[in-house]
């Protein structure tokens, strides 16, 4: 692999990880609004003592507006969803063209012809995101104009019903002054407005990746994963770590929400050009090209039993287990995480050996 194709690379995902703050940055007067319109719905008669109708007709003013408001959101996101991908696309052209002394890339699409693919790529392509998995970006942002909205329509009826008061309900809602307003529902929607954001972005940056993979597919021999090396990362991005797969038949980032992790593209070796790749980031800077658990046998015990848990912490500095074989301990060949049960069943010896 080339040096340059990954700084290249490592420099575009700091890009992305600034695009996501942008998005999530833009979701404020959202919020503002949502804030805005419960005070008003809210302000004059107690809920208690409305009738029925008149409640239900406040409720139901209230949902619209919730649901209206992250749906403008998410609209303006999807836009640049596509035009991430766009970019994702142009990138590679540009980063494999650079890196690797300028010969012909096997397209010459321009990034233009290819808008329409590419947002049909983005918007219809399903995520392989743990607890979504089957589901597109359309389905994550009606889910949450839906769920959101009818969770402050269930709270509502229900402190109705228990007989709090405006007040009160207004600070179920916008949370209390004393814990900085981080205990209302309008933080959890936040939250899940954000986590989602950060998971489509990634999303919307493979599928450019990918789709320039397929259009150049007679000088591309497969993807490698590439992982964060810091405490953050998932068990299933550790263990997926600088795996090499035949092109389009690997997993694809993100695995689960707020991923953060890419996929490099490994070419046919006449193409592979000069240099290895002698660094990589990590949570302390540039560090010598190793793998996740490579990585990880350096680190201290107890950020080790910390990340791992103490048992797999034991296991990988005493079982006698290379990194690799520790990674592939790690996944099935669907490339869902082993219990401790199933790992012991396979390597027997190397927990016997660590004394598990």
């Amino acid at each position: 692999m080339n040096e340059q194709y990954l700084n290249q690379t490592i420099r575009r995902l700091i890009y992305l990880e600034s695009l996501k703050q942008s998005e999530i940055d833009r979701l404020a007067p959202h919020i503002k609004a949502i804030d805005k319109l419960i005070k008003e719905k809210l302000l004059d008669d107690e809920l208690t003592e409305l009738t029925i109708k008149s409640f239900n007709g406040i409720v139901t003013e209230i949902k619209q507006g919730v649901q209206a408001e992250l749906i403008a959101y998410t609209d303006t996101v999807k836009v640049t969803l596509v035009d991430v991908a766009a970019d994702s696309y142009a990138f590679e052209a540009k980063s494999i063209d650079s890196a690797f002394d300028g010969f012909k890339l096997a397209s010459g699409i321009k990034v233009a012809e290819k808008a329409k693919v590419l947002e049909k790529l983005v918007t219809k392509t399903p995520l392989a995101v743990a607890g979504s998995e089957g589901k597109t970006i359309t389905d994550l942002f009606d889910e949450l104009a839906n769920n959101e909205s009818n969770k402050y329509i269930n709270h509502i009826r229900l402190a109705r019903y228990e007989g709090k008061t405006n007040h009160q309900i207004v600070q179920m809602i916008r949370g209390t002054r004393k814990n900085g307003y981080k205990d209302g529902l309008m933080e959890v929607t936040a939250r899940q407005a954000k986590t989602i954001v950060r998971t489509t972005v990634q999303h919307a940056a493979m599928q450019g990746k990918a789709e320039f993979a397929r259009d150049n597919e007679d000088i591309i021999k497969g993807e490698q994963w590439l992982s964060t090396l810091d405490g953050r990362t998932s068990s299933r991005c550790r263990s997926l770590d600088q795996q090499i797969f035949e092109l389009g038949k690997g997993p694809r980032p993100p695995l689960h929400h707020n991923c953060r992790s890419t996929v490099l593209i490994v070419l046919k070796d006449q193409y592979a050009g000069r240099g290895n790749i002698d660094k990589r980031a990590s949570k302390d800077g540039p560090v010598d090209n190793e793998s996740y658990y490579g990585w990880m046998k350096k680190q201290p015990v107890e950020f080790q039993d910390d990340i791992l848990g103490p048992t797999r912490g034991k296991l990988l500095r005493s079982g006698g287990l290379s990194a690799d074989k520790f990674a592939q301990l790690q996944l099935d060949k669907n490339f869902k995480p082993l219990t401790l049960a199933e790992m012991r069943e396979r390597e027997p010896m190397a927990f016997k050996k660590a004394g598990l």
